[in-house]
């Protein structure tokens, strides 16, 4: 056992031994990266040049701070994205570097509904006005080349405009493009529609999208303008207009730095800074506060509307008239084949989109009518499971039909649906989950906020986790104390 123990020992140093000797990945060209793995986000230009070549193997990821944290845990080898996005002081901290800046170049501007050409017309001039007063290239000189890194705050143009809010729809929340700090939002492109605004004389009103969502936001005129480094494509043209480029981007190849000096602080420092930069840096716990807020409101306010829509809708499934009842019939067969995420969207940019209700109320509408599908099951099959023998005895005890149901069958039902309410509440609550897609703040889209602030994974989803961990707790808690006590004749 002893000469095994050694033997295990000096595996374990060797084995240590050669990875700290391992050197940084180079590479010298494109062609360097054939045989590796890549990461990059899921429906950029990098994912439609790299899924061409058969010689990468590219794994897709929704936002750039994933694409970071598969790199960090070396699933893949490079991560690929804009030149700017993981800045020096990016790099510092997560103990990456930029192998490579890539031959190609792509056009960036800022994004129109083809109704609002004049609007991005007026974006145009004004951008070719910063350019001959120098202005567009102070922007460029701060925030592209890593001055921006070196501050502690930022200022910017306030928002003095009286006229209608200017909607600005952004696909990234990463500095130096655009990125939010205490409800204030920053960056270079931010900047620019800053002087937008001011020429029309109308605040900025900014939200975050998902891609694919942004773009919808533009084509259903939901938004008025769509930024987060937009590269210009002749497919894209086809469909929206665009403001001329302000900027040509390339591609950066980001690979693990292991000759950079490694921080020697111990797992409780670490820990400790961890919280420090997730929550206090910039006061982020307010995101956690904002989005906790977002999801309990909508959660509980589609709980209350979805349990009486459930009772109209089990009152129709026991109608005497046929139509009600083939109506309830449809409606529960249709919400049980369609995903939620689905009819979210499909609520928000086709069915409200012109109707300027706020985002978090569609969701609202959109969960209850969830809710009321699986509510009625509930009641159904909760009330059916009492035995008619129940009802007569009540009958035969003088009581009338509404005091019987109300007192005797109403209560046992409860207690025997009890459980499978708990269950449909839980899942509306996780399923809330899915509201980032519409521009809403909620519990999950603050961890993302706060992760692509920060690239730190760990600290954002082990909050978010254990505030939804509690969140489940107390509903069966509450359901429990509310669950009334019977006795069964």
């Amino acid at each position: 056992m002893k000469r095994l123990t050694i033997g295990i020992l000096s595996a374990l140093a060797l084995v240590a031994c050669s990875g700290s000797q391992e050197h940084s990945l180079e590479l010298n060209s494109e062609a360097d990266i054939s045989g590796l793995r890549v990461a990059l986000s899921a429906g950029s230009c990098y994912d439609m040049e790299l899924s061409a070549r058969s010689d990468v193997t590219v794994n897709r990821f929704n936002t750039d701070a994933d694409v970071l944290q598969a790199l960090l845990n070396e699933k893949v080898d490079v991560a690929v994205t804009d030149e700017v996005v993981y800045n020096s002081r990016v790099q510092k901290e997560n103990g990456i570097k930029i192998a490579l800046i890539g031959s190609q170049s792509f056009p960036t501007g800022f994004m129109f509904n083809k109704a609002d050409a004049e609007l991005a017309q007026t974006l145009t001039d004004i951008q070719h006005r910063m350019i001959e007063d120098g202005s567009m290239q102070r922007l460029k000189d701060f925030w592209l080349t890593n001055q921006f890194a070196q501050v502690d705050s930022y200022t910017h143009i306030p928002d003095e405009g009286k006229g209608a809010p200017l909607r600005v729809a952004t696909v990234t929340m990463t500095a130096p493009l655009s990125f939010p700090i205490e409800g204030e939002w920053y960056g270079l492109e931010i900047d620019i529609l800053r002087q937008l605004g001011r020429e029309l004389n109308r605040p900025l009103e900014i939200k975050f999208f998902d891609s694919a969502s942004g773009l919808l936001s533009i084509k259903s005129g939901l938004c008025d303008v769509l930024c987060g480094c937009i590269f210009i494509t002749p497919e894209r043209e086809l469909e929206y207009v665009f403001s001329e480029p302000y900027h040509n981007y390339h591609p950066g190849y980001f690979v693990i730095d292991r000759e950079a000096a490694r921080d020697s602080q111990g797992l409780a420092a670490g820990f400790i800074n961890s919280i420090r930069k997730n929550l206090v840096t910039e006061n982020r716990w307010k995101y956690i506060t904002g989005g906790l807020w977002e999801t309990l409101k909508i959660s509980f306010l589609a709980i209350l509307l979805g349990s009486l829509l459930g009772i109209v809708l089990y009152l129709m499934t026991i109608s005497r008239r046929k139509r009600m009842r083939s109506f309830a019939k449809v409606y529960n067969s249709f919400l049980a084949g369609i995903p939620e995420l689905v009819l979210l969207l499909i609520m928000f940019y086709v069915v409200f989109a012109k109707t300027g209700l706020p985002s978090d109320l569609v969701a609202t509408i959109t969960f209850a009518l969830f809710f009321a599908s699986g509510a009625c099951d509930i009641y159904k099959t909760s009330l059916d499971a009492i035995p008619a023998g129940q009802t007569e005895a009540g009958l035969a005890l003088g009581f009338t039909r509404a005091q019987t149901f109300y007192h005797i069958v109403l209560p046992q039902a409860i207690r025997r649906g009890l459980p499978l309410y708990k269950g449909q509440c839980v899942s509306l609550l996780k399923g809330t989950s899915i509201v980032g897609y519409i521009a809403i703040q909620d519990l999950t889209r603050a961890g993302d906020i706060i992760r692509s602030r920060t690239f730190d994974a760990l600290i954002p989803l082990l909050i978010v986790t254990l505030i939804y961990f509690l969140l489940v707790w107390l509903i069966g808690f509450l359901l429990l104390f509310v669950t009334p006590k019977t006795k069964v004749l």
